[in-house]
């Protein structure tokens, strides 16, 4: 399938959320793209984009095919993912099918990069986790929060946050500083800060990084 790709498929990291943090490069290929894929969140960032639009649903095997055939076509093709492309993102979903030599992949700036930012923390001695979509993996994150001293952590609407905190009082784990990052970059942007505890009775935007830190 690869093979017969004639342009290569530009994924673009489109940042945190706000169109400020998309990179001046990334901006370049999405001006000149001819075909503009991605979720109607991050469509609607470009409403004024000369280019034919596909809406990003979850039914990645016909938005592979799409790709493929839209690329034989010549097209510049260029696939919008949020924050950066290496941090659990479909991008991986088509670099696996189409293999890189038929890709361009450009990095963005990741909600979890602005998060430790806003908070003041470096991000180089950390761990990442999701929860977004991913039920089961709530306990491969406790036990990762209880062995580490800094982990990130993206979560939804379902799989939130409090359910993570009931987690970790169960098995006993009491002390961390937990640091609420919502809609990072936006208009409505908020950071706070508790403690395991008091974590259970509040309510988190579903654009979120979470990261709970166990510190002096």
């Amino acid at each position: 399938m690869a093979k017969k790709i004639v342009n290569k498929v530009t994924i673009v990291g489109c940042g945190p959320g706000s169109k400020k943090f998309i990179t001046g490069y990334a901006m370049q290929h999405i001006i000149n793209a001819e075909v503009l894929i991605g979720s109607r969140r991050l469509l609607s960032l470009f409403p004024d984009a000369d280019a034919d639009t596909y809406v990003l649903s979850n039914n990645y095997k016909l938005l592979i095919t799409r790709i493929v055939s839209l690329s034989k076509k010549k097209k510049k093709v260029v696939v919008l993912v949020s924050g950066d492309p290496g941090l659990f993102s479909y991008s991986k979903l088509i670099v696996d099918k189409l293999g890189i030599e038929k890709c361009e992949v450009i990095p963005g700036i990741s909600s979890v990069q602005l998060a430790f930012a806003r908070i003041g923390r470096t991000w180089n001695d950390a761990c990442f986790m999701s929860l977004h979509g991913r039920l089961g993996n709530l306990a491969a994150v406790v036990k990762k929060i209880s062995n580490n001293d800094k982990v990130a952590v993206l979560t939804d609407n379902a799989n939130n946050v409090k359910l993570i905190a009931k987690k970790l009082l169960e098995t006993g784990v009491k002390e961390r500083k937990i640091f609420v990052c919502e809609n990072l970059s936006l208009e409505k942007e908020r950071i706070r800060e508790f403690d395991v505890s008091s974590i259970l009775k509040i309510r988190v935007s579903d654009l979120n990084v979470i990261i709970f830190l166990d510190e002096e």
